[in-house]
């Protein structure tokens, strides 16, 4: 079963997670958020995911792709990634604390 994202591109409804190459700017945030590095930069300097089966599924590189590149089958994980730019702003402003939502 296949999908069309806005673009027009069929898209395998049964992988876990797709990054769109026609959509991705190669910002790099997904592979910095990801918890298991699984984002990695292809030859054509695009994102992608080579190791799909890997995926737990967090949805923090999809919440925190500027261009919604990042289409997944998103499962509920314990919410600690998905304010990563907020995050970042606050501890530029020098405060490291995650508050109440670490997963450790």
């Amino acid at each position: 079963m296949e999908f069309t994202n806005i673009i027009n591109e069929n898209i395998d409804m049964n992988a876990k997670i797709y990054i769109n190459p026609s959509l991705c700017i190669s910002c790099g945030i997904c592979e910095e958020v990801c918890p298991f590095g699984l984002p990695e930069r292809n030859s054509k300097n695009k994102y992608e995911i080579t190791r799909p089966e890997l995926c737990t599924e967090c949805s923090a590189c999809q919440k925190n792709c500027p261009v919604e590149a990042i289409f997944m089958k998103e499962v509920k994980g314990c919410g600690c990634l998905w304010n990563v730019k907020a995050r970042l702003k606050s501890k530029s402003d020098g405060n490291n604390d995650c508050g109440d939502n670490c997963c450790g």
